[in-house]
């Protein structure tokens, strides 16, 4: 093993670890923070792996007297954190007024606020007995159900209150690098994109890395978690990590795209709400699925080929799996033109009485979107799962040979 040492003092160091950078800036912290050959522990754990800081070892350290945030140098210099940029020559950014006037969301009077991403004045409502459905919102794509958003009075855009107060620029735990958000997907020419976290299909905002060679993309449901994570269907606060969310009590662990699904949604086979239950705590052993009938027993979460978790209602016993309660592609909107494999489709709500036939397993479709072949509207039915990320789409063309998409 390489490494120097001083016998009088009793010193030793790594060869590598001499050249670590004094001073860094981590997306998954405000500060910056400054290399120390001695941390001063006080039973403090380092905040990214959650393990145990030895007494007068190296690590790095918060520079505001006021933060007691502490790293292990391996964990603040891994290559998934860290750009690797010494930034102890740089003079620190400090918030001026240019940053005041790239808000999101700047409000105009009590009642109404002005989004940069719309050009009319968006309402303060709330989902109450008056106002029963917020429509989708146009930066996570899931339906607005519960609590308050901001509404157009004059069109259909419509966004969370979270969503809205989105920033156009921000630092996140999920990327090394600063994220730009972008509104429309104009440069997109599939006009969808594919989250770099959850690897979720979107047709939402999206925050993009501007880094030379770095392709990074984060929807707006990746983007709009923080830390700690408060997630009703875990009893402890999570701690956001590069690989998703992890509780520091008891070593629970989430994906992404496990940690943002909707805690709450509603569905028209229960008059309730339905509560998301993740599957390492669910108790509803013996019960079925009332859409697609699979069998909640031991075991059954690692034998499906999609999200493992439920959602279910208490009082009347209804049981739902994530893709029948909320759909396969949450994420993609109706009514908007995608591109596959050089091949232009529609999207299309599945809310008809009579619903296509799957030219893929010539079954019914179930799923709450379907595509269809601008070209040959009738030739394509619904989306059928191929397993991990990716999708087919099986369609008959007028020689009645078999063709394949890949989604």
């Amino acid at each position: 093993m390489n490494m120097y040492g001083c016998l009088l003092c009793n010193f030793f160091i790594h060869k590598n670890c001499i050249y670590l950078p004094k001073v860094i800036k981590l997306t998954c912290h405000s500060h910056r923070l400054f290399h120390t050959f001695q941390v001063l522990v006080n039973k403090k754990s380092c905040q990214i792996c959650n393990q145990p800081l030895v007494y007068e070892y190296g690590g790095y350290i918060c520079t505001h007297k006021s933060c007691d945030y502490k790293l292990h140098s391996y964990c603040a210099t891994g290559k998934e954190v860290w750009d690797g940029t010494d930034v102890e020559q740089q003079p620190e950014e400090v918030s001026t007024s240019e940053d005041v006037a790239l808000l999101s969301l700047v409000d105009i009077d009590s009642k109404t606020s002005r989004h940069f991403s719309h050009q009319h004045n968006l309402m303060r409502l709330c989902i109450n007995d008056e106002v029963e459905d917020g429509g989708i919102c146009q930066a996570c794509i899931l339906p607005i159900e519960f609590g308050s958003f901001f509404g157009c009075k004059e069109c259909d855009f419509a966004l969370h209150n979270t969503c809205a107060k989105l920033p156009r620029k921000m630092e996140h735990t999920f990327h090394r690098h600063p994220l730009n958000l972008e509104v429309n997907l104009m440069n997109i020419r599939e006009g969808f994109f594919y989250c770099s976290k959850c690897v979720r299909a979107s047709c939402g905002f999206v925050y993009r890395c501007y880094e030379r060679h770095c392709e990074f993309k984060m929807d707006a449901r990746c983007a709009s978690i923080s830390d700690p994570l408060y997630n009703r269907a875990h009893e402890h606060p999570l701690h956001l990590t590069d690989s998703g969310a992890r509780c520091n009590q008891c070593d629970f662990t989430l994906k992404p795209e496990r940690a943002t699904l909707p805690v709450l949604v509603k569905h028209k086979y229960d008059t309730h709400p339905l509560t998301l239950g993740f599957f390492e705590s669910i108790r509803w052993s013996g019960l079925r699925c009332i859409i697609c009938e699979v069998k909640i027993e031991d075991g059954y979460s690692y034998s499906m080929g999609h999200n493992p978790d439920l959602y279910g209602c208490t009082e009347c016993k209804t049981i739902m799996c994530v893709e029948c309660a909320i759909g396969k592609y949450p994420y993609l909107k109706p009514d908007v033109t995608i591109k596959v494999n050089g091949s232009e489709f529609d999207t299309a709500s599945n809310f008809s009485l009579s619903r296509p036939i799957c030219h893929a397993c010539q079954d019914i479709c179930q799923d709450k979107l379907h595509k269809r072949n601008r070209r040959r509207p009738t030739a394509l039915g619904p989306v059928s799962p191929l397993g991990g990320n990716t999708n087919a789409i099986e369609s008959h063309n007028g020689n009645n040979e078999r063709s394949k998409v890949i989604f």
